[in-house]
């Protein structure tokens, strides 16, 4: 830990609550070590081992029993640490370059003691393909005597801030969270601890908060109690303050407790409309909007719920949000718009939405994508030139390319060339597994396709068009589709998306927009 410096800095205490966490301890305290005058962890009944790979770390580690309450915890820790300036930390967060620096200047220059500061937390996707999830959490704090948590769960310092007549700001810098959050062992076991103590605090409560009834709908989301879930976050609703954070926490909870439900389109709807008279610019509730009505074949609708996203969408950063939602609603206007048979459209809106963000590697493959269900080789190479990837990777891309255009120009015997060439390469991209896979298929090839498709989804988990595949080739005939365009399988045409004149593939119907709902502690 750096030694105290120069007399303008400031003195800087990282605090941690320690539960038994030492398979993750190791890697926080390192990335944290070079700005920290202090660790400072309270150990609430951990192992030994924990304990030393704290102090091995150079962390000072205080006891005490676990009063099966987290504020009380992080009020004794309060009461230990002996810096200036407070940045707290779960086990398993990490601060790399360069918010590490920016956090350290901010905290010697600007930070002031009559604020209070969210820093950025950006959780992992358990999808890697997809978008991280991010939110704005009070975790930098002074050290000052009137201020203090309180919650045993969902814990948080905003009444005493409140009190105190202190300000909240934002911080620079960014806090990396928790892969393992997304674990089903860990998030069951942490969901199970939580729903306890939230039903613990609603007994004792003379009159129970929305705080606690959005911890019981996000700890029995994560048991998948859905029944629970939509009782509490129902209740939450209705107990917070109108346009309040935890109104829109409520909102996005409840939608979420529909999920993977079979006819749960039109109830989310309601939901979903519900939710945007009070919040009309939310991106997240729009892009969920287009999504449901997307699922309902309201396309036109759809695609004005989307493009209401891409123009005047925007975040509450106190919520759990998806970090690019900016492109994640580009991308789905762009596809709605495709099947709305408006390609042009959808070119003109990826352009437009690459302007905006022009490091977007979802927005170029989607203009990328695009080019090849027309057969544009030359623009689709111009567009993957610009992804990035490992010097060795580009030949196959650009192989996998010519293949995939001219697979969409049904000139199969050629495409199948450039596609096996990119893919012996070993060219893992999904533009190649995707085509090669339609390639073979459409020639009748329907054991060769299946070692590509099984590739496919273990790359890409969560593709529902790779499932379709599979699932339709499970349930198809086993006579073989003539050569030349790819067989319609035993399937509701509404499944399918031309791509072009004389060839069918399979689609996801729709494109779906994650309605984020979990908790850190230290809101």
């Amino acid at each position: 830990m750096n030694p105290q410096g120069s007399p303008s800095r400031r003195r800087l205490s990282v605090a941690m609550i320690l539960r038994d966490e030492q398979d993750v301890l190791q890697a926080t305290l390192e990335s944290v070590r070079p700005i920290a005058e202090e660790i400072a962890l309270l150990d609430t009944g951990s192992g030994g081992q924990a304990v030393a790979v704290a102090e091995r770390c150079g962390a000072t580690v205080f006891h005490a029993a676990w009063e099966r309450d987290f504020s009380a915890a992080r009020n004794q820790l309060l009461e230990k640490v002996t810096g200036q300036w407070i940045l707290w930390l779960e086990p398993g967060e990490r601060l790399l370059e360069p918010s590490r620096t920016e956090l350290r200047e901010f905290v010697d220059r600007v930070a002031d003691a009559s604020r209070v500061y969210h820093v950025l937390v950006e959780a992992p996707s358990a999808d890697t393909t997809a978008s991280p999830e991010q939110a704005a959490q009070l975790r930098l704090m002074p050290s000052r005597p009137d201020l203090w948590f309180e919650g045993r769960v969902r814990e948080t310092l905003k009444p005493s801030i409140e009190a105190a007549g202190l300000q909240i700001d934002m911080a620079p810098g960014k806090v990396l969270g928790l892969p393992r959050r997304q674990d089903c062992g860990f998030k069951s076991r942490k969901a199970g601890e939580d729903l306890e103590l939230a039903r613990l605090e609603w007994l004792q409560s003379e009159r129970p908060q929305t705080r606690i009834l959005l911890a019981m709908g996000e700890a029995a989301s994560d048991l998948d109690d859905r029944a629970t879930a939509r009782h509490a976050f129902s209740q939450a609703v209705r107990a917070a303050p109108r346009g309040s954070t935890e109104m829109l926490e409520a909102y996005y909870g409840l939608l979420a407790s529909f999920e993977g439900d079979s006819g749960a389109a039109p109830r989310q709807l309601a939901i979903c409309a519900e939710a945007l008279e009070v919040f009309p610019r939310d991106a997240q509730l729009l892009c969920a909007l287009g999504s449901y009505l997307q699922t309902q074949n309201h396309l036109d609708l759809a695609a004005r719920a989307f493009d209401a996203a891409v123009r005047f969408g925007q975040v509450n950063p106190e919520t759990w949000h998806l970090r690019d939602i900016g492109e994640v609603a580009a991308a789905c206007l762009s596809l709605n718009l495709q099947l709305l048979q408006r390609d042009d459209d959808a070119r003109g809106t990826l352009e437009e939405a690459l302007g905006r963000h022009p490091d977007s590697t979802r927005l170029r493959r989607h203009l990328m994508d695009l080019h090849v269900k027309h057969g544009r080789t030359a623009e689709a190479l111009r567009v993957a030139e610009r992804l990035p990837m490992a010097a060795e990777d580009r030949e196959p891309l650009r192989n996998a390319v010519r293949g995939a255009c001219l697979a969409a120009r049904q000139e199969w015997v050629s495409a199948l060339g450039y596609l096996q060439s990119a893919y012996v390469a070993g060219c893992g991209d999904s533009l190649c597994l995707r085509w090669l896979s339609v390639a073979l298929l459409s020639n009748g090839q329907k054991a060769a396709a299946l070692p590509v498709l099984h590739l496919w989804r273990q790359r890409e988990p969560g593709n529902r068009e790779v499932q379709a595949y599979l699932a339709a080739i499970e349930r198809a005939a086993p006579t073989a589709p003539s050569r030349g365009a790819l067989s319609p399988m035993p399937l509701d045409e509404s499944h399918w998306h031309r791509i072009d004149a004389g060839t069918m593939v399979l689609a996801a119907p729709t494109c779906p927009v994650p309605i984020i709902s979990q908790t850190f502690s230290t809101d």
